[in-house]
Parts: structure tokens; sequence; C-alpha cells
């Protein structure tokens, strides 16, 4: 049975954003092989950017561009959609059933559609910093958008086939001479998600450094948050511990990768950050020949003399919102099952002194 082209296109919307079920998105490609109409609706859908040359000059008014947008969608969306339905047994899929970060492999239209959710106004570039024939990964070369009203930062978003294609690329980048921004010296920070590489390019000049970065880094401080949470579904927990002379907070960073390897089965990393924290009760300017450590899952780290300063609590500790750089392979990880609610250590010696306590999971 051949869907009519109303209700087709009024399902397309749904179909690009990956929100039907099996079967309904099959009618739909069928349909799809023989209907040149709906192939171009498709394209246009698709376009990250709107094109705007045949819109009228004199739209209706909006009440009277309600009533006309109701009438035209009413026959196809209730009476053909009961019709189909009823014949062929369509399955229905609520609308953002899932998110982006529940999907193994994601493409460009979703980062972008993330990315602008958290307030960043994407816009593709016209003029990008370092040309994408000369920065391809891979067989990969990327989509360019710009960040900022002034052009001070760019993004460059790679979509590869698979996590696995992803990696297999990023652990051939070895040193700076592998990466085509550190070969061009132009400032760069990369991220990775599940199949995607994005990196941001800094537009800005040596002379104008402070100034525009002051101004782009809120930007990108937004960009690398969203990553994390929205797109590697990253999570943020707090150890604490108090003690006579001392406080010490751990703030934790981390996320896990997925991924099919080449023999089939699902493979998985654990990517972590640690950032240590420390508060002395007296007056630090007292503090004489200081070491200390942190002891926590995965192993001990331990800081000494100019390493020390007084931590502060309140302030959001970013971890993996910063990025690296690209050669850099984004991150080391552990193949190791973390359990977040163990207990830490803290330790230290300072000015003939010593003190040590637990660190124990704070509540949020």
């Amino acid at each position: 049975m051949r869907l009519p082209c109303e209700l087709v296109q009024d399902i397309l919307p749904l179909y690009v954003e990956e929100d039907v079920n099996p079967k309904t998105r099959d009618l739909v490609e069928k349909h799809l092989e023989e209907c040149g109409s709906c192939q171009d609706f498709l394209r246009e859908l698709k376009n990250e950017e709107p094109v705007l040359d045949n819109i009228p000059e004199n739209l209706p008014e909006p009440d009277t561009f309600k009533k006309w947008l109701k009438r035209l969608r009413i026959g196809a969306v209730v009476g053909l959609i009961a019709l189909i339905l009823a014949a062929v047994g369509i399955g229905v899929v609520g609308y953002k059933a899932g998110t982006v970060a529940e999907k193994e492999t994601i493409s460009t239209r979703d980062v972008v559609k993330v990315l602008k959710k958290a307030g960043l106004s994407l816009k593709a570039s016209q003029s990008p910093v370092v040309d994408p024939s000369e920065c391809i990964l891979g067989d990969v070369q990327p989509k360019v958008y710009g960040l900022d009203e002034e052009g001070l930062g760019q993004l460059y978003i790679y979509e590869f086939d698979s996590t696995l294609g992803r990696r297999n690329v990023l652990e051939g980048i070895k040193n700076m001479e592998d990466d085509p921004f550190a070969r061009s010296q132009i400032p760069s920070v990369a991220y990775a998600a599940k199949n995607m590489v994005i990196i941001v390019v800094l537009n800005i000049s040596e002379e104008n450094w402070q100034s525009d970065y002051g101004k782009i880094a809120p930007i990108t401080q937004t960009l690398g948050k969203t990553i994390f949470h929205d797109l590697n579904q990253g999570e943020k927990w707090v150890l604490y511990g108090d003690g006579k002379h001392w406080e010490a907070k751990l703030v934790v960073s981390a996320y896990e990768e997925w991924w099919t390897g080449e023999d089939g089965y699902k493979k998985f990393k654990f990517y972590m950050t640690k950032t240590p924290l420390v508060k002395y009760k007296g007056n630090p300017e007292e503090i004489k020949d200081i070491n200390y450590s942190f002891e926590y899952l995965t192993g001990k780290s331990t800081m000494a003399g100019e390493e020390y300063h007084q931590g502060n609590f309140d302030e959001e500790q970013t971890g993996f919102y910063n990025g690296s750089p690209l050669y850099w392979g984004i991150y080391g990880g552990t193949t190791h099952t973390i359990d977040k609610n163990e207990t830490g250590k803290f330790s230290v010696q300072w000015s003939g002194e010593e003190e040590s306590f637990e660190l124990t999971l704070q509540e949020p």
C-alpha cells in the first residue's frame, strides 16, 4: 500500500529525529524511493540552516496562520494516520522517546540540536580558520560552525561511522605533528562523544589574547559542560573529610564510553578526572615543608611544596569540561569497574605535624 505524501511529510520530522519505530521507518523509506517531492522535503528538513528564499513577504496574522495550519494538517494527521494504522498496523513511537545521549551512534544534527538547547547559537561558518580539506581525520572532513558573533571561536564537528572508527583514528594521533590544528599553531581543544569528535578552534591573536579569551571562555565552558553531561552522560560526585587542622575535598568527574568492537562484542572504558582541594583551618602563612596525598579508587596522588594552595570549596570544579589537545588521544581510561561509594583517604605532613582522615561520598 502506497502512503499518501501528506502523511509521509507529517511523519518526516520524526523520521529525521529517529523517533519512529523500525516498521514505520521501513514504510517511509520505501515511499521515499519512489517519490521525488518527498525526497525534496526531506532534504529541506535536513538542512541545518533555514531556506528563506521562497517565503512570501506578507504572511498571515498569527491567529490566521494557526487556523490555516490546523486546517491543513488535521485531515492528514488524524484521518490518514488512523487509516494507515488500521490498514497496515504501523507501531506508534512517542516523540522524544529517547535522548541523544542514549544512542550508540549520533549525528552532526544531533550535536547541533543539543548545543542549541544549551544556548549556543551555532551557524555554519563561511570562513573557517583552518580549511576543512586540510584537517581531515581518517577520511572524515569536518563541518564548521561559528560559536559567537565576533568569530572568536569555531566548532569543527567530525562524524564517524562508529565509536570504534573514531577511536581507531584518535589512537593514531601520537604527537603534535599528527594534529592538523597544532601543526598550524592555532589554539584548539578537542572533545569526544560516541562516534563524534568536536574541536573548538580559537581565532584569537596573541596581542588580543587576554581580552578576547575572556569573551569566548564562558561559551567554551558551556560547550564542554554540555558535551560532558548531555552527550557523554557524565556524572560528578564529591568526597569530603574533616580533621582537626584540615578539610579535604575530592571532586570526581567521570563517564563510561561503550562501543562495539571488531569482534562484535560490547566494550567499554571508564574516563575519570579527580580534582583535589584542601583547606587549612589555621593561618596558611604558617605552613612549612608541606606534602599531602589523596587515595581513592584507582590510585594515589601526592603533592608537595609549590603545588600546595588553599582550595576554593565553593567554586565549581570543571574537570572534564576543559577538553584536551587532539594529539593526547582524548584522555586515558580504565576498564576497571568503579564503585563511587568507596572510601578515600587524605594524609598531610606540614611543619613537623601529621594528620590523616577518611573521605566519604558527600550527598548532593
